[in-house]
């Protein structure tokens, strides 16, 4: 019976333990990379156990992420700028959208302490050297892992 009750507690304070690891996140709170240009009322965020969260952005047509060819897994395109923005707004910003869970959306995960996008809906915007900037939609984006440098909400980039 001593090693039952043994086990009983050993068990019970693995279980405390994993669960206070999976309670915690390696991340900075996500909407600590809100850009500042942004409404902060525009923005809507509940953090949930782990890194898990649910965000949402009140005008979700307008919504932006910038990132960086040298922090991604998408390959940088010729004569084009390093930076880069993932969309939300390629569809037509006349019709309202409802708002949708930005971390599903756009697959965000955490990883080694950095946010990551891996789902790319909408195509990102590119900014080449020369010209006007333009849109690249492929399934082939998807499943790149790409550092999250900010975010905004109701950011009209038209």
């Amino acid at each position: 019976m001593n090693i039952f009750g043994f086990l009983l507690v050993f068990f019970c304070l693995l279980a405390k333990v994993s669960a206070e690891c999976a309670d915690s996140c390696e991340c900075p709170d996500f909407s600590s990379l809100r850009d500042a240009q942004g409404d902060a009322s525009d923005f809507q965020f509940t953090q949930l156990a782990g890194c898990a969260a649910n965000a949402t952005c009140v005008s979700p047509n307008n919504f932006n992420m910038l990132s960086n060819y040298r922090d991604s897994e998408i390959q940088q395109p010729p004569n084009t700028f390093i930076n880069f923005l993932i969309l939300s707004s390629g569809r037509n910003s006349s019709i309202p959208a409802s708002s949708f869970d930005l971390f599903s959306y756009f697959g965000i995960v955490c990883e080694g302490g950095t946010w990551y996008a891996t789902k790319y809906p909408m195509g990102i915007l590119i900014i080449p050297n020369e010209g006007e900037n333009y849109v690249y939609n492929d399934e082939s984006l998807d499943g790149k892992r790409t550092m999250i440098y900010f975010y905004i909400c109701n950011l009209d980039i038209s």
